[in-house]
């Protein structure tokens, strides 16, 4: 897997953070020795994704993902390994040797170039003779200057090859510049042009703060109003929030993130003192957003512009609330008790008529947005009252059901216990109906809307792990001492479980690494999260006696089996030279005799001297774990 030496991997993990790097991207409470928090790869609403700043790894004991540091980025990131290394070693200033042709490893990092140099361009033309008319635009709107450059807002100048020109000043290819959505192919004749031309710029950046995408806003009438970047392979719409990398550690100190519509809004909103503000991008608030939120904080609050607050709080209600995967998640379980396994708060702030965010901000001041949001009240308790309110003749048969059935649908994505019992009741009561009627009908709704869970099956349907295999590990990774005695004599067939023969092979050829420095010697995710499990593993092997009696244990059981082996191997060819007419046997025989001799006597002394069968005299390995072959 790894193209860089040991020393090189080994010096940049001890370079870099590994609780700074996930807390990027996941929200992370301290647990013990540990950090915890919601697994970025996988849906789940109780934590138990894990982080480890001594080993310097993470393990999701739901999903079974795990590794380092390298493995976290090219998962998240979906980088290569040598990206991954190239990213790691420049955020731990770990000067990397001279590297060979890579290819197409670095066509990310290329177009993350291009994007950082067309971020510079277009910065540099807002601020000099030329931005005249954008500077004006970003007054006039009362946006500060140096709220402007925090959040790096450029300009694209009004000719057709301002960017393409500047680019191939600094050698960037053409056919690169197309790739990241910065420039068009023409119709005819051949070419490219820029495509943004004219417009005031917003970039969009990822978790890192790395820009992969941006919005052109026109100064005018001219169509569209807001020009957006094209998917590429570093953008996908509505699986990122602008501003999310300047807003994510507000988001997270308040528990609160704070949803607009429009960039400016975003902006200003941060300049008035809002900065867990972050805004969609041109698309309707996605559930890959949502999830994006949930890492960091238990609330959500979005804003609607008053004109068309009631339809798109009802339409949204329903687009951002996914059933539950297991059921209704407010069913009753076998406790009595009720199930909301975490749920995130989704609200919905009106706007007064005639406002949106940023106008509100500015005419108003940061007050009235407080008080907005301070009565702000659950997208689902809105979304029910615009379900009454849109049957229009409550007074029939006919619209009383239709009320009924819209009703119950929504009560099916609700995941907070509380809230759900709450609505059930008002709406029941509104409808005139039993509120359990509602409760059976959501209830059926939600096992037939119910969601096949994404992301890599959990760690529990993996096949059985063997007990005895799974301590010799434990011996070997956590007590390096432990290694000269046993590798020696611990054969790769005596492993049947395949992710811990790969950790046994890793170990035999690197005997004096340290046990997570192999995750690059790995083959593959499965290894790589076997390994971070049972570095996870939390029990005392400070005690030096107990130790070294389990060593002892496994020496001679490995001893044992070492020589059964051997047994078999010449029982084997005593046979097949008695088949063969072979006359040089006496040898064979004389050492099938020894062999059995120490056989028996290396038996007994795995044993403890019992004379119980096998099966019922079961020497221990660590934790009363038996370690019989």
């Amino acid at each position: 897997m790894a193209t860089y030496s040991d020393a090189v991997l080994d010096e940049i993990r001890s370079r870099v953070d590994i609780v700074d790097i996930v807390s990027q991207f996941v929200g992370l409470r301290k647990a013990g020795a540990s950090w915890k928090g919601l697994c970025p790869f996988h849906a789940e609403k109780t934590p138990s994704f894990m982080v480890n700043p001594a080993r310097g790894i993470f393990h999701c004991f739901g999903c079974g993902v795990g590794g380092d540091a390298f493995g976290f980025l090219m998962r998240q990131d979906r980088l290569s390994f040598p990206e991954a290394v190239r990213a790691l070693a420049r955020r731990g200033a770990v000067e990397l040797p001279e590297e060979r042709a890579r290819g197409g490893e670095s066509d990310r990092e290329d177009l993350y170039r291009a994007m950082h140099l067309a971020e510079t361009f277009y910065a540099e033309n807002l601020w000099r003779a030329g931005g005249e008319r954008a500077r004006q635009y970003l007054e006039t709107r009362g946006v500060d200057p140096t709220v402007a450059k925090r959040f790096g807002l450029g300009y694209a100048p009004d000719g057709w090859d301002s960017l393409l020109s500047f680019m191939r000043g600094q050698n960037i290819p053409d056919d690169l510049l197309e790739k990241a959505g910065l420039v068009v192919p023409r119709q005819t004749g051949g070419g490219f042009y820029d495509r943004f031309r004219g417009r005031l710029l917003f970039a969009i950046r990822d978790l890192q703060g790395r820009v992969v995408a941006f919005g052109g806003r026109a100064f005018g009438d001219e169509q569209p109003k807001y020009l957006n970047s094209p998917e590429t392979p570093l953008y996908t719409k509505g699986q990122t929030l602008y501003a999310i990398d300047l807003a994510r550690d507000a988001i997270r100190a308040k528990d609160r993130a704070l949803l607009v519509e429009g960039y400016l809004d975003c902006l200003m909103a941060h300049q008035h003192g809002f900065p867990e503000t972050v805004a969609t991008l041109g698309t309707a608030f996605t559930p890959a957003q949502l999830a994006l939120l949930r890492r960091y904080c238990g609330e959500v609050v979005t804003f609607f512009d008053a004109d068309a607050a009631g339809q798109k709080a009802a339409e949204r209600a329903e687009e951002l609330l996914e059933p539950s995967r297991d059921s209704v998640a407010w069913a009753v379980n076998r406790s009595g008790s009720f199930a909301d396994a975490g749920a995130l708060r989704l609200r919905v702030a009106l706007l007064p008529a005639g406002h949106d965010p940023d106008t509100l901000l500015r005419s108003e001041g940061a007050g009235a947005f407080e008080e907005c949001i301070g009565r702000s009240r659950s997208l689902l308790s809105y979304a029910l009252d615009r379900a009454l309110t849109d049957t229009r003749d409550m007074s029939g048969a006919r619209g009383r059901a239709t009320a009924f059935a819209r009703i119950a649908m929504i009560l099916s994505k609700v995941s907070n216990s509380e809230e759900a019992l709450a609505l059930s009741r008002e709406a029941a009561v509104k409808l005139g109906v039993d509120a359990a009627q509602l409760w059976i009908e959501a209830q059926r709704l939600g096992g037939a809307l119910r969601r096949p869970a994404a992301g890599p099956p959990p760690a529990a349907s993996a096949p059985g792990v063997p007990l005895a295999e799974k301590e010799l590990l434990l011996l070997l990774l956590h007590v390096p001492a432990s290694r000269a005695a046993l590798l020696q004599i611990v054969d790769e067939a005596d492993v049947a479980h395949p992710p811990l023969r790969a950790l046994l092979a890793a170990l035999r050829r690197r005997p004096d690494a340290a046990a997570e420095a192999l995750m690059s010697d790995l083959p593959g995710d499965a290894e790589r999260g076997m390994l971070a499990a049972l570095l996870l593993d939390e029990r005392d092997w400070s005690d030096a006696e107990t130790v070294e009696t389990v060593v002892t244990q496994f020496s001679q059981r490995f001893d044992l089996k070492r020589r059964l082996r051997r047994i078999r191997e010449v029982s084997r060819a005593i046979a097949e030279g008695q088949a063969a007419g072979d006359v040089s046997l006496p040898g064979l025989q004389a050492e099938l005799q020894a062999l059995q001799r120490e056989g028996q006597q290396a038996r007994e002394l795995t044993l403890g001297g019992s004379s119980e069968p096998r099966s019922q005299a079961r020497p221990s390995g660590p934790r009363g774990v038996h370690t019989n072959g």
